[in-house]
Parts: structure tokens; C-alpha cells; sequence
């Protein structure tokens, strides 16, 4: 299903990668960034070292919209330390699909995003791990009003492997204002409520976006209130980012 998927997005989105350039209309835009830090809803997904990150975006006139977006992560091998699994992940793949429109200030997103780990997680792998498959599927609904968002996520299979929490849902709150030209303050707030034995927690992000010439210049702060959180690689900490667009 999830190779399926992938192939549609890649399908669409091939033909126009060679035009890209040609034309300031092109419906595709390419993205790439390098992090200190890959967090995700708060967790970093690369034991809190650099990521090198990028995907393309097709969007349609009438609002719908597909793409695919890459990071290198290891969170995955990082758990396989001491143990004799080797899953062979090191890649984290999100496709994704949806469509938005506007209202004037007001705006709707819906979609579905696929996240995909290349590896092999048979038996062995999960007995010993104590994960199913990390591969997951979330559907999400967002809406926004000037500098202001809300999105909802919610996943239809375990959420990266966690036993039994399909089901699980996330509430993401963001606010970015741009304040004087080309810099851009944002604060963030989201909460993971897990379905089944994991817990569930918070995170939030504060910090700064300078367009520098067409880059983007960021210096976030990220933070959890979960217990124990160095153990999973979500303390406070500041995380800088440079991305481009084209």
C-alpha cells in the first residue's frame, strides 16, 4: 500500500522536476535544509545531530496537492545498539497528498501523509525491539487565520511502531508574524495523545526565521514535558536550521 503510494507521488511529480526552473509559474517547488537537529513533535529523530533534508511539492490550480519529503534520521539504529537487529533504516520518506483552498484570511488543508522507514522489521526485529512496523499513516485536517494555525492529525495504523496505539492523535497550535521584513517570529504548542501502554506528552517551539536573500535562516527552541526525556532524546535544546525553496 505505502509503495503504491510513494509511486503515485513520484509519478506526478517527475514530469516537472526538469522545468522547475523554466518558468516562475512552475507548479513545483523544490525545497532543501540542513538542521542541527531533526525534532519531531519535540523528538529528535537523528540523537540530536545534523539532518540533511529536501522533497518537492506539486500543487493544482483547483487546490489539490501532492508531494514527497526526505531526512536522514536514526532513531531507529539507535535502538538497535547492543542488540544483533539490524533493520538497515537510516532514511525517513513522507508522501503525502491533499488539498487546500482560502477564504480570504481564512484557509483549510486536508490530506493524508504516508511516513515511510526503509528497512526490514520482520519478527526477530520487533520481539527484540519491542515496535511493529514503523511505517505509519496519519490523515489531517488543518485550519488558519492570518498568523495563526491549527492542524489535527490522527493515525490510522500504530503510530511509529508503538503496540496497539492506533488511533492516536495529535493537536498542533502555531502562530508565526512577520515582524519587520524578512524576520519572522514563531511559537508552536502540540500535544501527542497516545492510544495503548506508551504515554502520552507535550512539546512546544519558540524562535526566529530570517530570509536572507531567498534563505531561510531559523533559531528555534524546543522542549517536551515528558518524564525521563533525555532517555528519548527530547530535552530543551536550541536547534539551527538554513533551507532554500526553488
Amino acid at each position: 500500500m505505502r509503495k503504491s503510494i510513494l509511486a503515485t507521488a513520484l509519478v506526478a511529480v517527475l514530469p516537472f522536476v526538469g522545468s522547475a526552473h523554466a518558468e516562475e509559474t512552475s507548479p513545483i517547488v523544490a525545497n532543501v535544509g540542513l538542521v542541527s537537529d531533526y525534532a519531531y513533535r519535540g523528538i529528535s529523530q537523528t540523537d540530536e545531530k545534523p539532518a540533511l533534508q529536501g522533497g518537492f511539492d506539486y500543487a493544482h490550480d483547483s487546490g489539490l496537492y501532492v508531494g514527497v519529503w526526505g531526512s536522514n534520521v536514526s532513531w531507529l539504529s539507535d535502538l538497535e545498539r547492543g542488540t544483533d537487529e539490524n533493520s538497515g533504516n537510516s532514511l525517513e520518506l513522507d508522501v503525502y497528498a491533499g488539498y487546500k483552498h482560502s477564504f480570504g484570511d481564512f484557509g483549510i488543508d486536508v490530506g493524508l501523509l504516508q511516513y515511510v522507514y526503509p528497512g526490514e522489521f520482520d519478527s526477530g526485529w520487533r520481539s527484540t525491539i519491542g515496535l511493529k512496523n514503523p511505517n505509519t499513516l496519519e490523515g489531517y485536517v488543518g485550519f488558519s487565520w492570518k498568523f495563526l494555525s491549527f492542524k489535527y492529525s490522527h493515525a490510522f495504523t500504530n503510530l511509529f511502531g508503538a503496540d496497539d496505539s492506533k488511533g492516536s492523535q495529535y493537536f498542533d497550535l502555531t502562530a508565526a508574524y512577520e515582524v519587520v521584513d524578512n524576520l519572522t517570529l514563531s511559537a508552536h504548542y502540540g500535544h501527542q495523545a497516545i492510544t495503548g501502554p506508551a504515554k502520552s506528552y507535550s512539546d512546544w517551539k519558540v524562535g526566529a526565521t530570517y530570509n536572507l536573500s531567498g534563505v531561510a535562516i531559523g533559531l528555534h527552541y524546543v522542549d517536551t514535558d515528558m518524564k525521563d526525556k533525555s532517555d528519548y532524546d527530547a530535552d530543551a535544546r536550541y536547534i539551527l536550521s538554513v533551507s532554500k525553496s526553488f
